[in-house]
């Protein structure tokens, strides 16, 4: 495909929808710097450039990327820091207490050290993409059985010139049998790709212990809850936990469900 043409962005050419997302991410805790910016400018014109191709996004959501998968996804990284494990997991409440976040606390890179993180079903890259950019330090790992998904992944990891990213072309069960990456990460992260009661025993097989999964939803989970509480026998080795989200741009209200799993 040919590519479309690209520049890097100053004060002065920086478009409307990269201030909104410079805007956004900081409501979210989030700095970003103009490398940064440029990046997901990049991102969003190469995901438009192949989703002409490929249905990689719902043609709904082509004019809304920047609130509706890069803010989103960026929701998910207050809970996945260590120095937020006591306050997201070191609760003894009943299980999927409510709670409401305004991410007053600023989030640095160095918060994320280390960090290896699972992006299961990660089609177009969300959340996990989104997360590496604004924070270099994550060591990511995405896992896509879409053939053509995984081949944008792997373009847009090239394109981005994004260290210690790795893909998996691969079903989860399959990659599970092997054994080679039981209790290999730090946090599991996936975004409506999969239910609750299908991602538990992932994260019993993936998690190390003491370590969460953090799942993106829509704004309503009771149903997917009911589920999974309480016949899942899978319960028992988390904390599980609901938080209301709200965009700071647009969109509707959303939750995050997080299952810390008990070390």
């Amino acid at each position: 495909m040919q590519r479309p043409q690209y520049f890097v962005i100053s004060s002065s050419t920086m478009n409307e929808n990269i201030r909104l997302l410079f805007q956004g991410a900081r409501c979210l805790g989030v700095d970003l710097d103009h490398r940064q910016l440029t990046l997901f400018d990049l991102y969003q014109k190469e995901l438009l450039h192949w989703n002409t191709k490929f249905n990689l996004i719902s043609e709904k959501t082509t004019g809304e990327i920047i609130s509706r998968h890069f803010l989103d996804s960026l929701t998910a990284a207050y809970y996945l820091t260590s120095r937020t494990a006591s306050i997201v997991c070191g609760h003894s409440e009943s299980i999927f207490p409510v709670r409401n976040d305004s991410f007053e606390n600023r989030l640095s890179d160095s918060d994320f050290f280390g960090l290896k993180v699972l992006d299961i079903g990660s089609g177009a890259g969300f959340p996990g993409i989104p997360l590496k950019i604004a924070f270099p330090s994550i060591q990511l790992y995405l896992l896509e059985s879409n053939r053509k998904k995984n081949s944008f992944l792997k373009n847009i990891i090239r394109l981005l010139c994004l260290q210690d990213v790795f893909t998996f072309h691969d079903r989860a069960e399959n990659i599970v049998r092997t054994h080679v990456w039981h209790e290999k990460f730090d946090i599991m992260v996936s975004r409506a790709s999969l239910k609750l009661h299908d991602l538990l025993p992932l994260g019993i097989h993936f998690l190390s212990p003491g370590g969460r999964l953090v799942t993106l939803k829509g704004p309503s989970v009771s149903a997917e809850i009911s589920l999974s509480f309480p016949q899942n026998d899978h319960l028992k080795f988390f904390n599980i936990f609901q938080y209301d989200i709200k965009l700071p741009i647009s969109g509707p209200p959303r939750k995050i469900l997080v299952a810390c799993k008990v070390k």
